[in-house]
């Protein structure tokens, strides 16, 4: 049997009104599967794949090194967090079979609290299993907690085999389906690395150089070049709302809102009190640019937000 093209929408046709040949639950599904890729997207355009089997036999969609959605011929799963899920599906008749992993072996529950997590590197990541005929009346009900799935899984990075099967194809099938232009990643438009690889790369780097002794990291420090390698990346940044700055920086009056401490130091060019603004729900989380959501911080204490054992919120 010939291998299915990736980029291809003609097959890509094929393959999904195959395994969903009711046209109806096709369309809803298809219309949830791109409400899912836009809200990614939106959070981290460049760490999400659509994948079309080679063999014709499913299409997935993975959230950073997550699967996050699963069509199968006769089933659906749907990747949500459990305690966004729970309270939303109590006292409902909802034909879901709840999946979880413990290793490889595959935990189905019709009890919520009876199955494991389904991915170990996102907390709280429970599966949902749909007989694909029983889930059109279900999939607005559990989306929040899908979304919810998706912005943890996102804190997960994507391998590079799941950015290779990425089918354009899908993409373009989708977008002439509900005609909506669906975007690709960002890894499909530019071949730079992202900024995001590069950092997970180096912490991993210096995980590793710490488990040594110090006299092995002295010999290999005298080895290496002195100068440090350049390379050119990709990266996406937030455009944040001027006006929210300067009126958190007013609000805080010169001093940290969490230590309550002055500012540590007068910036230069205008005298002013050093401060940072901090996104309580930070802005790759969907977080909105708002003075509510934002506070000004000493550097200390913003690190502290950041890598520090206890986060604020």
């Amino acid at each position: 049997m010939p291998k299915i093209d990736r980029n291809s929408n003609i097959q890509a046709k094929e393959v999904i009104e195959k395994l969903i040949p009711d046209k109806l639950l096709r369309i809803k599904l298809i219309n949830f599967l791109c409400s899912s890729i836009e809200y990614a997207n939106e959070i981290n355009s460049a760490n999400w794949n659509i994948n079309l089997d080679i063999n014709g036999h499913f299409v997935r969609f993975n959230t950073g090194h997550e699967y996050c959605i699963q069509i199968y011929k006769d089933e659906l799963l749907i990747l949500c967090d459990r305690l966004f899920l729970k309270p939303i599906i109590q006292n409902k008749n909802i034909p879901i079979i709840f999946r979880g992993h413990i290793g490889q072996e595959k935990i189905h529950s019709d009890n919520i609290d009876k199955v494991p997590d389904c991915v170990a590197k996102t907390k709280n990541s429970i599966g949902c299993v749909f007989k694909l005929e029983d889930c059109s009346n279900y999939l607005d009900l559990i989306q929040e907690s899908h979304f919810e799935f998706i912005k943890q899984a996102l804190k997960t990075l994507q391998l590079p085999q799941m950015k290779n099967a990425h089918s354009k194809g899908v993409i373009k099938y989708f977008s002439e389906t509900i005609n909506k232009t669906i975007s690709n990643p960002l890894y499909e438009i530019s071949d730079l690395p992202l900024l995001t690889e590069i950092i997970v790369k180096q912490e991993y780097a210096i995980e590793k150089a710490k488990k040594l002794t110090s006299k092995k990291r002295k010999q290999l420090i005298e080895k290496s070049n002195k100068k440090p390698e350049r390379i050119i990346v990709n990266q996406t940044i937030f455009i944040r709302n001027p006006y929210v700055v300067a009126e958190v920086l007013y609000r805080a009056n010169g001093f940290c809102e969490k230590c309550k401490q002055p500012a540590p130091f007068l910036r230069d060019f205008d005298n002013s009190p050093y401060l940072e603004v901090h996104h309580q729900i930070p802005l790759s989380e969907n977080g909105d640019d708002t003075i509510e959501n934002a506070l000004a911080l000493c550097p200390n204490c913003h690190r502290k937000t950041h890598y520090g054992k206890k986060s604020i919120k």
